[in-house]
């Protein structure tokens, strides 16, 4: 047996349509999928610009909740350019942390799930 990658992270989200404009108009993310089958099941997954792990925009299920994803890390170049486009497009982040071998700052969206805008200066990621 050999896991390779992971492929898509689901983030629980009670308003997909919400979810779907913050992640794409706010931070960019480019949709690669948004498919209904009738009007309980629909399919919303996005993309970080030239990343390969996604995200799928889910109703909870299963013991989850809207807001109960936290520490989903994405990384920048730039946090600070980053960290002052996304505050002018609304989004609360925390002041920008130096720590180890990087920089970061978090944010919510709209449900509550938590992530993480990292730099990394060294080889903390690569």
């Amino acid at each position: 047996m050999s896991i390779c990658r992971v492929d898509t992270v689901s983030i629980p989200v009670m308003d997909q349509n919400q979810a779907l404009r913050f992640y794409r108009d706010v931070l960019g993310f480019e949709v690669i999928r948004d498919h209904a089958e009738g009007q309980q099941t629909r399919w919303v997954q996005l993309v970080p610009k030239g990343a390969e792990t996604t995200i799928s925009l889910v109703k909870p299920f299963a013991g989850m909740e809207a807001g109960g994803v936290q520490g989903l890390v994405v990384q920048t170049h730039d946090i600070q350019s980053t960290h002052q486009e996304l505050s002018h497009r609304g989004v609360a982040l925390s002041e920008i942390i130096t720590m180890m071998e990087g920089r970061f700052a978090t944010f919510n969206d709209p449900d509550g799930n938590g992530w993480v805008l990292i730099e990394s200066t060294g080889t903390m990621l690569a």
